[in-house]
């Protein structure tokens, strides 16, 4: 930092130590550490670009976040797809929802299938709202009228 005459901003600077918690109690002995004056251990997890990066590096604090945020705004598109046509509500639903879902995927790549399955949980529940189709209705013949890909087949 000194070379590239960069300065730390203690107040705003977080850090996170990956790995299994055998290798990160190793490192317990080093923190709290001082720099500038200020103490500073490393953090559980930390957002970087959007998503949630957590100790374990499993995402699953991300995902759980996403799968939050995506049902809220099926509610939303529920309360109103009654009033506005299937274009308008693919619209809505691919701006709101699919895009979260689809947003930096490829880090799910060794992710658990209990992960994936909540996350194919969210676009099944979205293909419901979307068609208009019944709570408990299949949702493959729904993702294939809307062209959506299943989740998984999403994860590259």
């Amino acid at each position: 930092m000194k070379n590239s005459k960069l300065k730390l901003n203690a107040d705003k600077t977080v850090f996170l130590i990956i790995g299994t918690s055998t290798q990160r109690a190793k490192l317990d002995c080093f923190f709290p550490t001082h720099i500038l004056s200020q103490s500073i251990t490393p953090a559980a997890s930390v957002l970087n670009i959007g998503v949630t990066f957590d100790e374990n590096f499993n995402f699953k604090q991300h995902i759980s976040k996403t799968c939050r945020c995506c049902f809220y705004h099926i509610r939303d598109l529920r309360r109103i797809r009654r009033f506005i046509s299937l274009s308008v509500a693919k619209t809505i639903a691919t701006a709101l929802v699919s895009s979260r879902l689809d947003y930096c995927n490829s880090l799910f790549y060794n992710t658990t299938n209990k992960d994936i399955a909540n996350l194919q949980r969210v676009q099944n529940c979205l293909a419901r709202v979307v068609t208009r189709s019944p709570r408990f209705s299949r949702s493959v013949p729904l993702l294939k009228s809307l062209h959506w890909l299943p989740v998984h087949y999403r994860i590259i």
